[in-house]
């Protein structure tokens, strides 16, 4: 028993370590990089013409930042039990219908196809309207991430008995399988996988925990260089 106790607690320290290094690492990166351009420009060794340029980097990673500090405090609070879920019926149809217009510049940006397939109109869920966006939010945003440009991004609806499925598919290059265990893992974008820079990896470790919170199942299913497809099961209404 003794022995196990120290296990568990040696475990639990690891993981503290991880998580904070993972957390130093993701600060520091942004915070280092806006530092070295404010810098030049105070100092003249970035032309006054060239200015404009580096402000928007400086900027964007300001929004990086802020991103970050937002999911942690999220994670933190639903880890912690202090997210209370407003469970009601709506159409997952619509909800989908808005996650998209609010990504739309992407898909335009990148000249990206979308395809909806939906089984019923409308389709009702009992959940929580937020958090439901919240984990469409981050599968949508994941697929337009890692798609290269003129890809494919489908999404299906569907009834499974008392259940309902969404389905997230796109033609990017998939996860290598060595990666794929640890898909849903915090920072797992940052370390696990070859897209440093590209994300805070708690996106859909964030999605996990909802979907989950909800009584349902969040899965993936990759073929590296083939594709990604995220299917997530919430209680129908």
């Amino acid at each position: 028993i003794i022995a196990f106790d120290i296990t568990e607690q040696e475990k639990a320290e690891q993981n503290r370590r991880e998580f904070t290094a993972n957390v130093s690492h993701e600060l520091r990166s942004p915070m280092t990089s806006m530092q070295g351009f404010l810098q030049g420009m105070l100092d003249g060794t970035i032309p006054a013409g060239e200015q404009r340029q580096y402000m928007q980097i400086v900027l964007d990673e300001t929004r990086r930042l802020s991103k970050l500090v937002g999911n942690l405090l999220n994670l933190s609070r639903m880890e912690n039990n202090n997210t209370e879920l407003a469970y009601s019926d709506f159409d997952l149809h619509e909800c989908i219908r808005r996650v998209i217009i609010a990504n739309m510049s992407q898909l335009d940006d990148k000249h990206m196809d979308l395809q909806l397939s939906f089984e019923d109109e409308p389709m009702y869920v009992y959940a929580d309207a937020d958090q439901i966006e919240q984990v469409l939010v981050n599968l949508l945003s994941n697929a337009v991430k890692y798609t290269p440009e003129g890809g494919h991004i489908a999404i299906d609806t569907a009834q499974e008995g008392k259940l309902t499925r969404v389905v997230v598919r796109d033609d990017g290059p998939g996860v290598a399988p060595e990666d794929a265990p640890y898909i849903f893992d915090r920072f797992y974008k940052a370390d696990k996988a070859h897209t440093v820079g590209k994300g805070t990896g708690l996106g859909l470790a964030i999605a996990r925990w909802i979907v989950e919170e909800h009584g349902g199942t969040i899965d993936l299913v990759s073929h590296e260089g083939v594709g990604t497809r995220f299917t997530v099961r919430i209680p129908r209404a």
